[in-house]
């Protein structure tokens, strides 16, 4: 693939306002014709690969998708996010599959950058124990309570802690109690560790299915997101250093293309094919219990990886909500994220 320089002689208005978009992220515009690369490997990193908010990420590896655009990928399981931080600044070949907002929390000179959006809602439900909350109305009711995320920096605890400011209380109120891998939040629900759990699937439909819990607040549900945060909430993204998006292109753009297959399978996919590629996971003791929890995310899953302006400026609002201190410290929302990728592999599958 040749890179195409921008040019403001012959372009039409929509050609040269893709020039300078990425001329501010330090792109190359990639032309339309697309050649696999040469093989190159690349690190994936996520946080739970039990979790379904990375299907569409490790669908692409299964399916092979990756592999038919020249990519090698090593999936490095990193629970905890500082390991991530560190690798992406170690300025190897890796992307983190992490909630868009994290790239907010990123001091200036850090420059991370939103490759495509995978998951177009923050993709987690809020569950409160039958046994320790049955009468449960309102959000005060967790008052005093432990309510059990994935970490103590991650957009579940933003999520909760969101819900409890619009319903007039203080997240000052509640205990977050940082839950690790999906097994050990099922275990400190059932047992009554925590009074309540915000965690993807398939830990909350399992636990809705086994009648552990009651879902309260449903936050894969995008017309629930956007009346709770009052626009689109992004979930999570591929994220990498902006030196490796400008020093390595080709790679960024294979990613997105498989990725952005994988969507685009999982839009219609029916049961027989989710089950004939039904990935190998602890929770999924139970195929029905599979089906459910992604008929459950479905619609929390990206169409085409684009990421829309109002998306972004609803995470930054809560950012900025939650911590104002570190308002002053956030970079430009538009040097965030760029859909150039997105969109190249829109065109390309026929979205």
């Amino acid at each position: 693939m040749s890179d195409v320089s921008i040019q403001t002689a012959g372009l039409n208005r929509r050609q040269w306002s893709k020039g300078v978009l990425a001329g501010a992220l330090g792109l190359n515009l990639l032309s339309s014709t697309w050649a696999a690369l040469p093989t190159v490997k690349l690190t994936l990193l996520l946080d739970d690969t039990s979790s379904m908010t990375h299907l569409p990420v490790l669908l692409a590896e299964q399916l092979g998708y990756f592999k038919a655009e020249g990519l090698v990928i090593d999936i490095l399981e990193q629970p905890n996010s500082a390991l991530s931080v560190e690798t992406l600044q170690s300025g190897g070949l890796a992307v983190w599959s992490a909630p868009y907002d994290q790239v907010l929390s990123v001091p200036r000179k850090e420059a991370w950058v939103a490759i495509m959006q995978t998951g177009r809602t923050p993709q987690l439900a809020l569950g409160v124990s039958r046994k320790n909350l049955p009468g449960f109305k309102r959000m005060q009711d967790l008052n005093g309570r432990r309510i059990g995320v994935p970490a103590l920096d991650s957009q579940a605890r933003r999520c909760v802690d969101y819900a409890m400011v619009l319903a007039g209380d203080s997240p000052s109120n509640i205990n977050h109690v940082a839950m690790g891998q999906a097994s050990q939040a099922i275990l400190a629900l059932r047992n009554g560790t925590v009074d309540a759990l915000c965690m993807p699937d398939p830990v909350m439909t399992l636990l809705e299915k086994k009648g552990d819990v009651d879902i309260v607040r449903n936050f894969r549900s995008a017309k629930e997101s956007q009346r709770l945060f009052a626009g689109a909430m992004p979930g999570h993204s591929l994220i990498a250093s902006q030196e490796m998006v400008r020093k390595h292109p080709q790679a960024c753009q294979a990613l997105v293309f498989g990725v952005t297959r994988a969507l685009k399978w999982l839009r219609t996919a029916g049961p027989s094919d989710l089950l004939g590629n039904m990935l190998d996971n602890p929770i999924f003791l139970d195929r029905a219990v599979y089906l459910n929890a992604v008929d459950n995310m479905r619609e929390s899953y990206s169409v085409d990886g684009v990421m829309t302006t109002d998306a972004a400026q609803t995470a930054l609002r809560l950012r900025n909500v939650l911590e104002p201190q570190a308002k002053a410290l956030r970079r430009d929302l538009g040097l965030t994220y760029t859909n150039e990728f997105a969109l190249q592999a829109r065109s390309r599958f026929k979205f």
